[in-house]
Parts: C-alpha cells; structure tokens; sequence
C-alpha cells in the first residue's frame, strides 16, 4: 500500500519541471472545455477551472508560501500550452489556510484575475459540483481533461475515469484524507507528472482537481483528487474575502 506522502512527492516534485500530462488521453475540442485555463508565473504551473467571470478553482500545491498574486497570470481559451506566457494579470489568490502538502488535506485555492474574462466561443464557465460525487454503479461517466508540457504541441486531452468507494480507496491509501477521493482509469491510461489542477468533471460539473498519482497509466493505483463539494464552504468564504478585499484597494 502507498502512503500519501509517497503520492504528494509525486506530484509535488514534478510539477514546476514537466507540468500537466495525461497519460495516454484522447484529442477533445477545446470549445467543449472552455472554462479549463493555463496558470502562469511565468512558467506553465497548473490547469485551473473558471467558474465565473473572474474567479478560478485550482489546487494549492503548485504556489510556494511566498507567492504574490502580481505573480501569476493565466491564459484561456487555447488548445495548446506555452512553456512561458504573461496573460491576464491576477488580482488576488488564497489557498485553504488548513492545506498540508504532508497528508495532502485541503489541497484547493482560488483565483480572482483583475479583468473579467468574458464568455465566448473558446471561453466559459463551469458549474461547482452540487452534490457528493457518487461511487455506484449508476453514477455518470467522470471525466479528466488537461495538457502536457513535455510536449506542447499537444492538444488537450481527456480520459474517463470511475470513483472509488472510500473503503477501496483507504484499501490503498490508510492516511487518505476527508475530502480526498481516487479514481480508477482503463489500463495505461491515468495522471501523469505534474497533472495539478486538472478538473474531473461530471453533469456539467466540476467535482473534483486532480492532486496526485502514483506512476503514470499504473491501473494498480488510482489518481487522487481534492473534492469540490466537500470544499464549497471554503470556496465561498474564498469568493468573498477576495472581493472585500479588492474593494479596499485604491482605484487609479
């Protein structure tokens, strides 16, 4: 059985040097994920998901203790991924005060960009997850999508993925977290080095960003992912202590 510390090296180690890259995903036209967006410091960090016109869901391990939000950037509506790009500044970022890159609890932030990034044909917007993610058999298909950086003429990809029933899940990891949930994909396909931030997405929804894996397209180990519904208090708290802040600052 692998430990969550093993998983969160993983992920964490790889991340700034080969970013996103499902392994062994399928071609998907970019219009139909158009609220899935590249993070820039000014190199490609993590995939974030818009949720509204100015606000992004990502995860929290891709930023260090000492980031500024004058920092970061994002770029949306691409098919491809630059290895550096200056997009649209970004006004203000918090990560869940109570995230541990150790046991990988909390691992969510949120994004406010300065401009409103406005709904078109390659860009809009994704719902929050309503509900607990299902674990039966009837549940709908899950979805991964995301890009990969060793090779940026790649286009987004995507993979179908199942959810475990927690038992299966603490079967393989014992220490796994509230709000953490795993994933199983068909043989050779799955995570791979620095997939951070991808969305895992269900009825319209997005429910869960990807956070960790064990070796990619490894059927023996399923994916991890941050729960969206599981952090909707967060999330709102988030929205709103980003917006009271961005009234205090001076306009000029």
């Amino acid at each position: 059985m692998a430990t969550i510390v093993e998983l969160q090296l993983i992920l964490l180690l790889t991340a700034i040097r080969y970013g996103n890259s499902l392994h062994q995903g399928s071609r998907v036209h970019q219009q139909n994920y158009g609220y899935a967006l590249q993070i820039y410091d000014p190199k490609f960090i993590a995939t974030g998901s818009l949720f509204s016109a100015r606000y992004i869901l990502t995860v929290a391990h891709c930023f260090k203790r000492n980031t500024k939000p004058e920092e970061l950037t994002v770029r949306a509506g691409y098919d491809k991924i630059a290895r550096e790009f200056k997009g649209r500044p970004v006004a203000g970022f918090l990560r869940h005060p109570k995230f541990s890159p150790l046991t990988l609890r909390n691992d969510i932030a949120v994004l406010r960009v300065k401009v409103a990034i406005g709904y078109s044909r390659r860009i809009n917007y994704i719902a929050l997850c309503s509900m607990p993610l299902r674990r039966d058999k009837a549940a709908n298909q899950l979805v991964i999508a995301g890009w990969s950086l060793m090779n940026i003429t790649q286009s987004l990809q995507s993979i179908n993925v199942r959810v475990e029933l927690e038992k299966n899940c603490r079967h393989w990891f014992p220490q796994l977290p509230g709000g953490v949930s795993c994933a199983s994909t068909k043989i050779g396909e799955g995570l791979c080095y620095g997939d951070s931030g991808d969305p895992l997405i269900t009825g319209g929804e997005i429910c869960g960003l990807a956070i960790a894996f064990r070796r990619c397209g490894d059927k023996r180990y399923p994916a991890l992912f941050t729960e969206v519904y599981y952090h909707r208090p967060f999330i709102a708290h988030a929205v709103l202590t980003l917006d009271r802040e961005m009234l205090k600052k001076p306009r000029g």
